[in-house]
């Protein structure tokens, strides 16, 4: 998605500095960039979603973890490893929708460039 996204940049700014503001190009651009709009939604849904499990999952392992003595901690540590495991994963997702939120805002300059 990023590299598509990156693209897409690239074409869209050749095509506005060549001149190009056919209603053609037009409509292709509000077509793409709802396109990414509705990337970014569902990113939106599955960060949060990662995040959720990972708060929940880490607050089960440290109530879990809180109530028994440290030599039966071992049994729960599959508990604490999905915890960073899915704690990790919404870092990567969060960094994900950082992109897309602001490369799609860099697409909402371009868009006020052909109501120029």
């Amino acid at each position: 998605m990023e590299n598509r996204l990156k693209e897409y940049e690239k074409f869209i700014s050749e095509e506005l500095e060549d001149g190009n503001r056919s209603s053609e190009l037009v409509e292709y651009h509000r077509e793409m960039v709802a396109n990414f709009q509705h990337e970014r939604l569902v990113h939106l849904i599955i960060t949060l979603f990662f995040a959720l499990l990972a708060i929940a999952a880490l607050s089960v392992s440290g109530l879990i973890m809180g109530s028994f003595p440290l030599s039966e901690w071992l049994i729960f540590s599959p508990i604490f490893a999905l915890a960073l495991i899915l704690a990790v994963l919404t870092g990567f997702y969060v960094r994900h929708y950082y992109f897309l939120e602001n490369h799609i805002q860099k697409l909402y300059d371009v868009s006020r460039k052909f109501l120029e």
